[in-house]
Protein backbone atom coordinates (compact mmCIF):
# COMPACT_ATOMS: atom_id res chain seq x y z
CA UNK A 1 0.00 0.00 0.00
CA UNK A 2 1.38 3.41 -0.99
CA UNK A 3 0.51 4.98 2.36
CA UNK A 4 2.75 2.40 4.08
CA UNK A 5 5.89 3.73 2.39
CA UNK A 6 8.12 5.37 4.95
CA UNK A 7 10.05 8.47 4.00
CA UNK A 8 13.11 9.18 6.12
CA UNK A 9 14.80 12.55 6.03
CA UNK A 10 18.37 12.34 4.76
CA UNK A 11 20.67 14.45 6.93
CA UNK A 12 24.37 14.83 6.07
CA UNK A 13 27.17 15.76 8.42
CA UNK A 14 29.50 17.38 5.90
CA UNK A 15 32.93 18.89 6.09
CA UNK A 16 36.59 18.37 5.60
CA UNK A 17 38.75 15.91 7.47
CA UNK A 18 39.18 16.20 11.22
CA UNK A 19 36.21 18.48 11.89
CA UNK A 20 34.43 16.19 14.37
CA UNK A 21 31.78 14.61 12.13
CA UNK A 22 32.49 11.00 13.08
CA UNK A 23 32.51 11.79 16.81
CA UNK A 24 29.05 13.33 16.44
CA UNK A 25 27.87 10.37 14.32
CA UNK A 26 28.99 8.02 17.11
CA UNK A 27 27.08 10.09 19.68
CA UNK A 28 23.95 10.04 17.47
CA UNK A 29 24.21 6.25 17.26
CA UNK A 30 24.18 6.12 21.07
CA UNK A 31 20.93 8.12 20.89
CA UNK A 32 19.53 5.29 18.69
CA UNK A 33 19.59 7.19 15.39
CA UNK A 34 20.47 5.27 12.25
CA UNK A 35 23.78 6.58 10.88
CA UNK A 36 25.62 5.64 7.71
CA UNK A 37 29.36 5.60 8.33
CA UNK A 38 31.99 7.29 6.21
CA UNK A 39 32.71 5.06 3.23
CA UNK A 40 36.13 6.45 2.41
CA UNK A 41 38.07 5.09 5.40
CA UNK A 42 37.27 1.46 4.62
CA UNK A 43 37.94 1.98 0.93
CA UNK A 44 41.25 3.74 1.62
CA UNK A 45 42.30 0.75 3.74
CA UNK A 46 41.40 -1.69 0.95
CA UNK A 47 43.41 0.30 -1.60
CA UNK A 48 46.32 0.71 0.80
CA UNK A 49 46.56 -3.08 1.09
CA UNK A 50 47.05 -3.13 -2.69
CA UNK A 51 49.74 -0.46 -2.50
CA UNK A 52 47.53 2.34 -3.82
CA UNK A 53 46.44 5.63 -2.29
CA UNK A 54 44.08 8.47 -3.16
CA UNK A 55 46.78 10.63 -4.69
CA UNK A 56 47.84 7.88 -7.12
CA UNK A 57 44.34 7.04 -8.42
CA UNK A 58 41.73 9.51 -7.15
CA UNK A 59 39.15 8.62 -9.81
CA UNK A 60 39.20 4.86 -9.13
CA UNK A 61 38.95 5.40 -5.37
CA UNK A 62 36.21 8.01 -5.88
CA UNK A 63 34.22 5.52 -7.97
CA UNK A 64 34.40 3.01 -5.11
CA UNK A 65 33.32 5.63 -2.59
CA UNK A 66 30.46 6.63 -4.89
CA UNK A 67 29.21 3.03 -5.10
CA UNK A 68 28.98 2.84 -1.32
CA UNK A 69 27.43 6.28 -0.86
CA UNK A 70 24.83 5.60 -3.59
CA UNK A 71 23.90 2.36 -1.84
CA UNK A 72 23.54 4.23 1.47
CA UNK A 73 21.48 6.98 -0.17
CA UNK A 74 19.11 4.46 -1.76
CA UNK A 75 18.81 2.46 1.48
CA UNK A 76 17.48 5.35 3.57
CA UNK A 77 13.79 4.57 3.17
CA UNK A 78 14.22 0.87 3.87
CA UNK A 79 15.06 1.63 7.47
CA UNK A 80 12.90 2.03 10.53
CA UNK A 81 14.64 5.07 11.94
CA UNK A 82 14.06 7.18 15.04
CA UNK A 83 12.09 10.33 14.20
CA UNK A 84 12.17 9.31 10.50
CA UNK A 85 15.72 10.62 10.17
CA UNK A 86 18.91 8.99 8.91
CA UNK A 87 22.33 10.58 9.21
CA UNK A 88 25.27 10.32 6.82
CA UNK A 89 28.92 10.84 7.67
CA UNK A 90 29.47 12.76 4.41
CA UNK A 91 27.37 12.70 1.27
CA UNK A 92 27.80 12.00 -2.42
CA UNK A 93 28.45 15.66 -3.16
CA UNK A 94 31.71 15.62 -1.23
CA UNK A 95 33.30 13.29 -3.76
CA UNK A 96 32.94 16.04 -6.37
CA UNK A 97 34.20 18.62 -3.87
CA UNK A 98 37.35 16.61 -3.16
CA UNK A 99 38.05 15.98 -6.84
CA UNK A 100 37.48 19.67 -7.64
CA UNK A 101 39.85 20.72 -4.86
CA UNK A 102 42.70 18.73 -6.47
CA UNK A 103 41.82 19.66 -10.06
CA UNK A 104 40.60 16.16 -10.99
CA UNK A 105 36.87 16.75 -11.51
CA UNK A 106 35.15 16.30 -14.88
CA UNK A 107 31.76 16.93 -16.43
CA UNK A 108 30.58 13.57 -15.06
CA UNK A 109 31.60 14.38 -11.47
CA UNK A 110 30.34 17.97 -11.70
CA UNK A 111 26.87 16.84 -12.85
CA UNK A 112 26.59 13.87 -10.48
CA UNK A 113 25.55 15.75 -7.29
CA UNK A 114 22.49 17.22 -9.02
CA UNK A 115 20.99 13.70 -9.10
CA UNK A 116 20.94 13.44 -5.28
CA UNK A 117 19.04 15.69 -2.89
CA UNK A 118 19.53 15.57 0.85
CA UNK A 119 17.03 17.14 3.23
CA UNK A 120 19.60 19.06 5.25
CA UNK A 121 23.36 19.51 5.43
CA UNK A 122 25.09 20.23 8.72
CA UNK A 123 28.46 21.76 7.84
CA UNK A 124 31.43 21.14 10.12
CA UNK A 125 34.11 23.72 9.45
CA UNK A 126 37.87 23.29 9.99
CA UNK A 127 38.77 23.48 13.68
CA UNK A 128 42.50 23.43 14.39
CA UNK A 129 42.12 22.55 18.09
CA UNK A 130 40.55 19.16 17.34
CA UNK A 131 42.33 18.32 14.08
CA UNK A 132 44.47 15.16 14.17
CA UNK A 133 46.21 13.23 11.40
CA UNK A 134 46.03 9.44 11.37
CA UNK A 135 46.85 6.60 8.98
CA UNK A 136 43.82 7.38 6.78
CA UNK A 137 43.71 11.14 7.23
CA UNK A 138 46.57 12.11 5.00
CA UNK A 139 45.73 15.81 4.73
CA UNK A 140 47.40 18.55 6.72
CA UNK A 141 45.21 21.11 8.47
CA UNK A 142 45.85 23.52 5.58
CA UNK A 143 44.39 20.89 3.21
CA UNK A 144 41.36 20.53 5.49
CA UNK A 145 40.82 24.29 5.27
CA UNK A 146 41.24 24.21 1.49
CA UNK A 147 38.48 21.62 0.93
CA UNK A 148 35.81 23.39 2.99
CA UNK A 149 34.77 26.03 0.40
CA UNK A 150 34.53 23.32 -2.28
CA UNK A 151 32.14 21.35 -0.04
CA UNK A 152 29.99 24.41 0.63
CA UNK A 153 29.97 25.26 -3.06
CA UNK A 154 28.84 21.87 -4.35
CA UNK A 155 26.03 21.51 -1.80
CA UNK A 156 24.90 25.11 -2.39
CA UNK A 157 24.91 24.75 -6.18
CA UNK A 158 22.63 21.74 -5.86
CA UNK A 159 20.11 23.62 -3.72
CA UNK A 160 20.79 21.86 -0.43
CA UNK A 161 19.98 23.69 2.78
CA UNK A 162 23.17 24.15 4.84
CA UNK A 163 23.44 24.89 8.55
CA UNK A 164 26.88 25.56 10.02
CA UNK A 165 27.60 23.60 13.21
CA UNK A 166 29.31 25.70 15.88
CA UNK A 167 32.59 24.58 17.44
CA UNK A 168 31.21 23.12 20.66
CA UNK A 169 31.56 19.91 22.65
CA UNK A 170 30.28 16.72 21.05
CA UNK A 171 27.21 16.70 23.30
CA UNK A 172 26.42 20.34 22.48
CA UNK A 173 26.87 19.69 18.76
CA UNK A 174 24.43 16.75 18.95
CA UNK A 175 21.92 18.92 20.79
CA UNK A 176 22.36 21.69 18.19
CA UNK A 177 21.75 19.24 15.34
CA UNK A 178 18.70 17.64 16.95
CA UNK A 179 17.23 21.08 17.70
CA UNK A 180 17.64 22.09 14.03
CA UNK A 181 16.16 19.01 12.33
CA UNK A 182 13.39 19.64 9.80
Amino acid sequence: MLSDIKINKRIVLAGGPGTGKTSVINALKKEKFYCFEEAAREIFNEFKLRGLEFKTDPIKISENILDKRKHDFESANLLDSKRNVVFYDRGIHEITAYLSSIGKSSKYWDELPFKYKYDLIFLFEPWKEIYKKDENRIEDFSDAKKISPFIVNVYSQCGNNIIKVPNLSIEERVKFILNNLP
